[in-house]
């Protein structure tokens, strides 16, 4: 259980900017954020017994990452973890749609599953409940345990908060068309976030504003899904940064593409209580011909 906000080819100078809050049981073996000595080309958190990621990325900017699909159906133990869906993508050399096509038709094999994948050119969603695997428009959407843009009360406040952030800061008009600017913003959270430093947008401030939005730990009483659990739980859930005494947001993380190729990425842990125990920071630079040039 986790959510994810995506920003696509919403901003001149950031061409891809990802935020997600993992969740999981708190005594569940993880790892953080690192280049993996057994895959080099990795760098993720580590789902330890089930041996994949959550989220991760690989230093050409190959990035998948997964949450689970919430109903009421019982899951077969016996069926492969959904983390290591996105080291299979990260270990390819297949186009998204390749990739996810593939997928839809094993989607069966796995626990339900909403699976992002995506390279430079081409961001891609597949999952068990969709019929066919979707490209991701340029844009902001989010997904957690639902179907991609289903309008769950915290996914439609990251998603109206990162819109009208990057709106209100030089994003392109025509993808956030659909946004007011922050100073006009519906968004509970919108006149909290931290203002850039300077006139003009940087890392380090989309960075401030992306842990600021995952901090929230606002609840909801009404607009709820009904996903088979009861009413307190299905409350504590609707969280963007959920708390619990034995499942609840394990780590935060902002990855955010430049478009001269240099890649950030920043991952926050975090204890029962939602105290930060650990952070890690990793830079790299790509071609910045990565963001030129046709489909994959």
């Amino acid at each position: 259980m986790s959510i994810i906000a995506i920003a696509s080819r919403a901003h001149p100078y950031f061409p891809l900017i990802v935020l997600m809050n993992h969740e999981g049981q708190h005594d569940h073996a993880t790892t953080a954020a690192a280049w993996w000595p057994d895959a080099p080309h990795c760098f993720a958190g580590r789902d330890e017994p089930n041996d994949g990621t959550w989220f991760g990325i690989t230093r050409e900017g190959r990035f998948a990452a997964v949450t689970s699909f919430r109903d009421n159906q019982p899951i077969d133990p016996s069926l492969p973890p959904i983390e290591q869906l996105t080291l299979d993508f990260l270990a390819s050399e297949d186009a998204p749609v390749t990739h996810v096509r593939q997928f839809q038709r094993n989607r069966g094999t796995h626990p339900p599953f909403n699976l992002l994948v995506g390279t430079t050119r081409q961001v891609y969603y597949a999952g068990t409940n969709t019929r066919l695997p979707l490209a991701v428009t340029h844009g902001v959407h989010t997904i957690s345990n639902g179907l991609l843009d289903e309008r769950w009360p915290k996914n439609a406040e990251l998603e109206q908060l990162l819109g009208a952030y990057l709106l209100s800061n030089g994003g392109f008009s025509i993808p956030l068309a659909a946004f007011p600017r922050l100073d006009s913003s519906p968004a509970r959270g919108a006149s909290a976030l931290p203002k850039p430093s300077t006139s003009e947008l940087s890392v380090d401030d989309i960075i401030a504003a992306g842990f600021a939005m995952l901090a929230d730990r606002t609840t909801y009483s009404s607009g709820l899904p009904n996903t088979g659990v009861d009413k307190d739980e299905e409350a504590r859930l609707s969280a963007c940064f959920v708390l619990g005494k034995e499942h609840g947001t394990r780590s935060s993380a902002v990855l955010i593409m430049e478009r001269d190729g240099s890649v950030r990425f920043e991952e926050r842990s975090y204890d029962v209580a939602g105290n930060e125990t650990n952070r890690v920071l990793e830079n790299w630079n790509m071609d910045a011909s990565v963001f030129s040039g046709g489909a994959d």
